[in-house]
């Protein structure tokens, strides 16, 4: 069952250009949306939101409680727009879900043990994908899917999506041969050497896997 996160907004009145003042005032717009309902616009509290968002629990089910509604509205987050200079949340959507409909949605990927072609060989991991696509139902996304790396054996060993062990009922939506990690060669610093013009040039290069 997916963890849910309780998060409390109020009605929000203020719209368009003049939600600066809100943001000001320690307040990011929002809005619900979804399930052939009407769109509801409502604002949260910027350090609440800010330490959801710092915990990770943006990546599950949120049960919106708004004053004055028996029942919460059960939403995703779908959307959060940053301020390019300074990082902070500008706007945040959020759309309705069933905990029985079908999704999709991105779960990270938590990498565990050693892969022995690091350990052993001296590879370096490389990490191609960071949060997986997957179809499954609302009511049993996960905060992470756990990925064991002791199957990366050599130097050029990869784990594709296929590998990955979905929990029960997830179905990929991307390409089961898509690279997720790799052991790759390490890149080695070569001897310096001097150029034409009498300035020292240094050069990289990678190792042999032969």
């Amino acid at each position: 069952m997916a963890q849910t996160t309780e998060l409390a907004v109020n009605p929000r009145t203020v719209l368009g250009k003049a939600t600066k003042r809100l943001r000001r005032t320690g307040l990011i717009p929002a809005n619900i949306y979804g399930h052939k309902e009407p769109s509801i616009a409502v604002q949260i509290d910027a350090h609440i939101f800010d330490r959801l968002r710092r915990e990770h629990s943006l990546r599950s089910i949120i049960s919106l409680g708004l004053p004055g509604k028996k029942e919460a509205q059960t939403v995703l987050v779908r959307r959060i727009q940053y301020d390019p200079l300074s990082g902070k949340i500008l706007h945040v959507d959020f759309s309705r879900v069933s905990m029985q409909e079908r999704i999709e949605a991105r779960i990270p990927l938590h990498f565990i043990g050693e892969a022995p072609g690091v350990k052993l060989h001296g590879g370096v991991l490389l990490h191609l994908l960071e949060a997986l696509p997957v179809e499954c139902k609302a009511s049993d996304i996960v905060e992470a899917i756990e990925v064991d790396l002791s199957p990366l054996t050599d130097i050029d060993s990869i784990l594709h999506a296929r590998d990955i062990k979905l929990p029960t009922g997830y179905k990929l939506t991307i390409d089961p041969n898509d690279p997720v990690v790799k052991v790759t060669v390490p890149r080695v610093e070569l001897p310096e050497v001097e150029t034409a013009t009498g300035v020292p040039e240094t050069t990289t290069s990678t190792n042999s896997s032969e």
